[in-house]
């Protein structure tokens, strides 16, 4: 026997395989249900497949004979809503709307905040990097001219002392306070000027003596025998450097690293000017981080600056993450479960649960969509009454 169930109202029937074969017309054969008009339909393949038991009892009438009496009504709708949640569940699943929405919503933004993020901070820290170093280069600049022009009025002001005073002689230079006034200077915070001789023709280049320095100890000492047991091996060639120049009687200029007391490196910039007519020359030197000084504050300070920036910015980011994150999993949450709700509701509608109630109290599209779903629902039922009514 052949079993033929009516999608409409539910009723079973079961029918002679070769009754239907009697009706095929092409590749498959019609009946209609007496109980509520419906027409069912069976495919050629499908009356094929169908085996025959002989110890069943046929029907002589075909369709207008039940065998069973219908299950209830309620009953046939949840089987047949249960299998279709079976056919959904076996359906492939994409990207739910809640996990688009936090996709599109939070991690591109995400992704789109953090790069103009990182590109605002590297662009701010080359930018103070920029401005810190050519500062540097500015007031480094200016803090060479500084010394040459004190060097250079300091070598005025003792040329014309010594012509004032012949009488005063080279072991009295430092111990003349009017003279000492002008030959020792302050440079900068820490730098100075001083005044030494180099050597005479007869002389070795070792004969570099100082005639006036801040400390007297110094005074009459070979001023490259001093610098060489100072600077050491390492560093004094640098110096010797600018002092070869100076031999000549020309301006000499240079840097060169100082070795404190405590080990510890500074760079110095000295300028030597010779005194017009002797063989004298005046030596400024500073060191050149006195003027730097300031810039390298202000570097340090921009960098604080810009890493504070940065801190501040990455705050705001991730509290606004946190709250769009929040603000698309509450919305998304509501969304997503009223379109389940209806999703659902069409399926109860689908099987025939035709008297159930949709509420939904959204006044935006979902509740339009539920709207509709409604409209849709009471069109059905007036469909199967009109069809009812008719047979």
């Amino acid at each position: 026997m052949t079993t033929l169930i009516c999608e409409e109202c539910g009723k079973i029937y079961h029918l002679d395989p070769e009754k239907l074969k009697e009706k095929l017309s092409g590749d498959e054969a019609r009946t209609r249900c007496r109980e509520c008009g419906h027409v069912m339909r069976i495919t050629r393949e499908q009356l094929e497949a169908e085996p025959v038991k002989p110890e069943e009892k046929k029907l002589v009438e075909g369709p207008e004979k039940a065998s069973a009496p219908p299950p209830p009504k309620e009953n046939r709708q949840k089987k047949k809503f249960e299998e279709k949640k079976k056919e959904k569940k076996g359906q492939h699943q994409g990207l739910g709307l809640r996990a688009k929405m936090f996709f599109l919503f939070l991690f591109i933004p995400l992704l789109l905040m953090t790069a103009s993020g990182l590109f605002s901070h590297y662009q701010l820290n080359e930018l103070s990097s920029r401005i810190t170093g050519e500062s540097t280069r500015v007031v480094q600049s200016m803090a060479e001219e500084i010394i040459a022009e004190k060097a250079r009025s300091v070598s005025l002001q003792t040329n014309i002392y010594l012509r004032s005073h012949p009488e005063l002689g080279r072991m009295d230079f430092n111990y003349d306070p009017e003279f000492s006034r002008i030959a020792v200077q302050r440079v900068a915070n820490s730098g100075y000027t001083v005044l030494f001789e180099r050597p005479g023709i007869d002389e070795t280049d070792q004969a570099f003596r100082i005639w006036a320095h801040p400390d007297a100890r110094l005074i009459g000492v070979q001023i490259l025998g001093v610098l060489q047991q100072t600077l050491g091996p390492q560093y004094f060639p640098e110096f010797r450097r600018i002092i070869e120049v100076a031999a000549s009687g020309r301006e000499a200029r240079g840097y060169y690293t100082w070795v404190e007391r405590d080990g510890q490196l500074r760079q110095k910039f000295a300028v030597i000017s010779p005194v017009e007519g002797t063989r004298y020359h005046v030596m400024a030197t500073a060191y050149i981080d006195d003027f730097t000084e300031p810039v390298r504050l202000l570097e340090t300070e921009a960098r604080f600056m810009a890493t504070q920036t940065r801190n501040i910015t990455f705050g705001i980011l991730i509290l606004s993450l946190i709250v769009i994150g929040l603000s698309i999993s509450i919305y998304g949450y509501r969304i997503t479960r009223s379109i389940k709700y209806l999703t659902d509701a069409a399926d109860r509608i689908s099987v025939g649960e035709l008297d159930m109630q949709i509420y939904v109290s959204s006044k935006d599209e979902i509740g339009n969509l539920a709207d509709a779903i409604s409209r849709m629902q009471d069109s059905l039922k007036l469909s199967i009454e009109r069809l009812r009514r008719r047979r």
